[in-house]
């Protein structure tokens, strides 16, 4: 396989293998899939069986990720590995500043050193609990078969979120080069091009309690290419089996990538997922339930409040339960229940919309009685 078709292979690898939700993220998610690509430049088809592996993770105002997999194809196979981190540090009134890095590789049968890039970035950025903005600068260095090429780059854009939606906007104008070659399957390296362009891309992510969609669409202006305007459109749908098991189908239409090497590709995808939540979970663990204590008017019982925004239910077990589930009535804003709450310290835990046990958010977790982790409830 010639350095080229393992360029191809791993932007399609990136672009395409099953993208992951917004709204329902683990630390550890594995895609298995079989992938179909029609390369127009080329007129050349390739499919094959996909596997791709992310692991992310945030510590404080630290946030990495890492990804690889390969696609196999008849005479040889390729692979990908990215590794991105970012450090932000928040300012006054919702204002922030992140710098952000990232390293990836594509490597496959040839004996071509692969192609491989570093990029590193600062932005500003403004948000709130549904909405924010960002300003963003960068730069990337990308080490290919033929040599160095340099570039930079600027964007700007804004999100919005709901509790089951969200819209993501951009702008950005590149500078680089990219190589130019001659033949069907590009063996003959002509030299390269400066490349100059502007992205214009939405991105909306749709989802119900087990099934997300996910459409992203980008409208290029390019002087130097065929067309000075082109369009790209991707379409992933997930549908959850289990708690964590995730089909997937993913159809795209792919403008090259001019600073990572891959060129237009058209995709068909179909795997599965696994180790995901489902978009149900994923909402409930982002939620930050408040649990309080009120004195029951005219009776001996006390009432147990508990403030858990977007949530649709909430069920709550503890030593003044023992430990059986009981679920919680929605009273304007806040979900209650009266029970037995004598003085001193209990252990509970809370489950949102079926989610994950759990301690309160302003309860310390403490030892409960089954070698687990509970929340330690106070009442006076």
């Amino acid at each position: 396989m010639h350095f080229r078709g393992i360029v191809l292979l791993g932007g399609l690898l990136v672009a395409v293998t099953m993208s992951r939700p917004l709204g329902a993220q683990r630390p550890v998610v594995v895609d298995v899939g079989l992938t179909g690509a029609q390369f127009p430049e080329d007129d050349s088809f390739l499919l094959g069986p996909s596997v791709r592996l992310s692991v992310s993770g945030t510590r404080g105002r630290l946030f990495g990720s890492a990804t690889g997999g390969t696609i196999a194809t008849v005479g040889g196979a390729s692979g990908f590995a990215s590794l991105a981190g970012a450090a932000r540090s928040a300012t006054r009134r919702g204002w922030s500043t992140e710098l952000a890095s990232e390293l990836s590789s594509v490597v496959g049968s040839s004996k071509s050193g692969g192609a491989h890039t570093a990029l590193l970035g600062g932005r500003v950025l403004w948000a709130n609990s549904a909405a924010g903005s960002w300003l963003r600068t960068s730069g990337h260095v990308a080490a290919r078969g033929f040599g160095t090429l340099t570039g930079s780059g600027v964007d700007a854009g804004a999100w919005w979120s709901g509790p089951r939606s969200q819209l993501v906007a951009s702008l950005a104008h590149e500078w680089t080069r990219a190589g130019l070659f001659t033949g069907r399957f590009h063996t003959g390296f002509a030299g390269t091009a400066p490349v100059r362009y502007t992205d214009a891309a939405v991105a909306l992510h749709l989802e119900s309690d087990r099934a997300s969609v996910d459409i992203s669409a980008i409208a290029r202006r390019d002087p130097d290419a065929a067309r000075l305007v082109e369009g790209g459109l991707s379409v992933s749908t997930a549908l959850w089996s289990s708690d964590t098991r995730a089909f997937v189908f993913t159809v795209a239409h792919q403008l090259p990538d001019w600073i990572r090497g891959a060129d237009a590709t058209d995709v068909v995808s179909v795997g599965m997922r696994f180790m995901q939540d489902t978009p149900a979970a994923a909402r409930a663990s982002r939620l930050i339930p408040v649990v309080q204590v009120a004195d029951e008017p005219g009776g001996n019982s006390r009432v147990l409040r508990v403030r858990a925004s977007g949530a649709r239910q909430v069920e709550v077990m503890g030593d003044f339960t023992g430990w059986e589930a009981m679920p919680m009535t929605r009273n304007g804003a806040v979900f209650e229940r009266s029970v037995t709450l004598g003085s001193g310290t209990h252990r509970l835990l809370l489950r949102i919309d079926g989610g994950a046990w759990r301690p309160a958010a302003n309860t310390p977790a403490v030892d409960d009685d089954f070698g687990g982790r509970a929340g330690l409830l106070v009442v006076p």
